[in-house]
């Protein structure tokens, strides 16, 4: 297999009966899902469309954007998707950057399209509830895999995600077939082949996003069955787990932060969780001793949209490493250099890192300028700061442009963020420099406190005394709560905003 083309037929035929996607009460074996990707081929062909074509998905977390997802790929279009918090404006940035051919989408999404100005130019738009049940429209068209398909090359163009940049506009990645087969080949075809049939996988992250796609991807490959849901209350996401025997999930730290808090409330016996990812950003070292100490693995992963996944950490690696990123996956290169002279530092220096690896993105979509900012003779620069000890570990040390200049030094965020997360009483916490006329600036932590929790600012702030140089110690404040991203990442930038609105 060096395309996704074909990835759920290859499926179908090594497990047919095995269950692919769950939701609610809806259950479909992989043959089945099959003969659901087959039926929008068929319908996708009717409509013109060719290989190359880009096809924006607007959608929920649900069964419908797997079976969306595979049925695009097989007739040679490209998936463009689309984050869940799209406006109008936005929209008509990508319909028109990205030049797409479509817009597949649910209901709730309808007003965005209709007040978005440059939907007139896409050929056709289908609505999710439409096609859902494949029984209406859908019933008419042949489950058997259409007989006119392009031939999909490795060097063909898969996804196209536009990141979320912090500064001017979305730049679409492209990201090619054989890229994203190189990842799924990277474990070996035996383990393709040796179906565990208890794991189960729960997708409660946005579709949209780097990690859940390259998930969808691999339990596609690996036959794991693919529960969905909407549900975001942790109460609700632990009946899911314990109804739905699931055995893995991928969230943002803030979401396994609330999960855990809300799991320790009440009793909840032989529970089926064994393995949460997660990835993003930093995860706590405090949060994975909750995890272990509930007897479930919390590992994490470190990559891009650019470059798919470059390394992981899981508790097997050892807990002195912890608060690395992990070792580099597979077929991956990492090499940190001095972000001024561009030369290779030595093993344990600070420096920006750069990776080499197959799976890296082709580059920015008719972006060359950006894509040359970037790719660098094979090598991706991550703008991220970060360190590779002596045993091969990755240490991520925070964003350069995140950088904290406190007179003549540098405060990385991600550190003190660590520090601050520790402490008990704090559930979310982020780090950000704050204009000061002596020091240039000065390191703040706006903190979310545990619900009924009696700590203070200031036993927040002798906490960090306890375990930081004075000038890391961040003036503390303590918030209702944090702006986030469409995924669940904290907005930086608008904190800042907001804390230099009340100032």
């Amino acid at each position: 297999m060096n395309t996704l083309q074909y990835l759920v037929a290859e499926r179908a035929e090594i497990s047919p009966q095995h269950e692919a996607l769950v939701e609610h009460n809806e259950r479909y074996t992989f043959n089945e899902f099959h003969e659901k990707v087959n039926q929008l081929s068929h319908y996708f062909l009717e409509k013109g469309i060719q290989k190359g074509d880009r096809i924006g998905v607007l959608a929920h977390t649900s069964i419908a954007y797997p079976v969306v997802t595979m049925g695009i790929l097989q007739v040679g279009a490209v998936v463009v998707p689309l984050s869940k918090s799209m406006t109008p404006y936005e929209l008509d940035s990508i319909i028109t950057s990205g030049q797409l051919k479509a817009i597949i989408h649910h209901n709730e999404f309808t007003s965005v399209l209709e007040k978005a100005e440059q939907t007139d130019g896409l050929s056709f738009t289908l609505k999710i509830e439409d096609a859902k049940e494949f029984t209406t429209q859908f019933s008419a068209y042949n489950t058997n895999t259409p007989e006119a398909l392009p031939e999909v090359l490795p060097e063909d163009l898969a996804l196209m995600m536009f990141t979320s940049g912090t500064t001017g506009k979305s730049k679409g990645c492209m990201i090619a077939h054989g890229s994203v087969s190189a990842f799924l080949n990277s474990g070996g075809q035996e383990e393709r082949a040796n179906i565990d049939k208890s794991m189960r996988y729960l997708f409660v992250h946005p579709f949209f996003h780097m990690s859940s796609m390259s998930i969808l991807f691999m339990c596609i490959n690996t036959g794991n069955t693919m529960v969905c849901s909407e549900e975001t209350d942790p109460a609700k996401v632990i009946e899911v787990i314990e109804k739905e025997n699931i055995k893995m999930l991928f969230a943002l730290p803030p979401a396994l932060k609330y999960i855990v808090e809300e799991l320790e409330k009440g009793d909840h016996y032989d529970f089926p969780l064994k393995l949460a990812v997660s990835g993003g950003t930093k995860v706590s070292e405090s949060l994975i001793e909750q995890y272990d100490r509930n007897g479930m693995i919390l590992a994490q992963g470190y990559g891009s949209t650019e470059a798919w996944i470059i390394s992981s950490w899981h508790p097997q690696m050892g807990w002195k490493k912890v608060s690395s990123a992990g070792k580099p996956a597979p077929h991956v290169e990492v090499k940190i250099v001095d972000p001024e002279t561009r030369q290779e530092v030595p093993s344990g220096e600070k420096g920006e890192v750069l990776v080499r690896s197959p799976y890296l993105f082709k580059g920015y979509w008719q972006n060359e300028e950006a894509t040359n900012a970037v790719l660098q003779d094979g090598w991706l620069a991550m703008g991220d700061a970060g360190r590779l000890d002596e045993d091969g570990f990755l240490y991520i040390e925070g964003r350069y442009k995140d950088v904290i200049v406190y007179g003549g030094d540098n405060i990385y965020p991600d550190q003190v963020e660590e520090v601050v997360l520790a402490a008990d009483g704090v559930l979310e916490a982020t780090v950000v420099g704050m204009p000061d006329d002596v020091y240039g600036e000065v390191p703040y932590a706006f903190v979310v406190k545990q619900e009924a929790s009696a700590l203070t600012e200031e036993d927040v702030v002798n906490f960090c005394k306890e375990r930081l140089a004075p000038y890391k110690v961040p003036t503390v404040v303590f918030v209702s709560s944090l702006p986030k991203n469409s995924v669940g990442k904290v907005l930086k930038n608008e904190v800042k905003k907001q804390a230099l609105a009340h100032a």
